[in-house]
């Protein structure tokens, strides 16, 4: 039996999808490898503050939110030399006071 692709299709002209898989996800930010959006879909998923933007309704099919991942990205990259990595609250807070004193 052939796999089965299952496509999200906004119902209006204007609206745009808001999940993906992993081969959605490499359009949308080119030079990502379907492995790295793999490895970190699962970094996602281990993650308290980053497991509810990764949807699993079975064990083949994932839908995985485009902003919580574009929120996850900056996370990965603001938290990379850090020992104490921040919350995905206190990178928002901080990234909101960052912006009010123009750094």
């Amino acid at each position: 039996m052939p796999k089965a692709e299952i496509t999200y299709r906004p119902v209006d002209i204007n609206e745009k999808a808001t999940h993906g898989d992993y081969k959605h996800l490499c359009q949308i930010w080119e030079g990502l490898t379907v492995g790295t959006a793999k490895q970190w879909a699962a970094e996602m998923r281990e993650h308290p503050d980053f497991r509810q933007f990764v949807l699993n309704p079975t064990h083949k099919i994932v839908f995985i939110d485009y902003e919580g991942f574009k929120l996850f990205i900056k996370w990965k990259s603001r938290n990379r030399y850090k020992s104490r990595k921040e919350t995905l609250a206190e990178m928002l807070e901080n990234i909101k006071f960052e912006n009010q004193i123009g750094v």
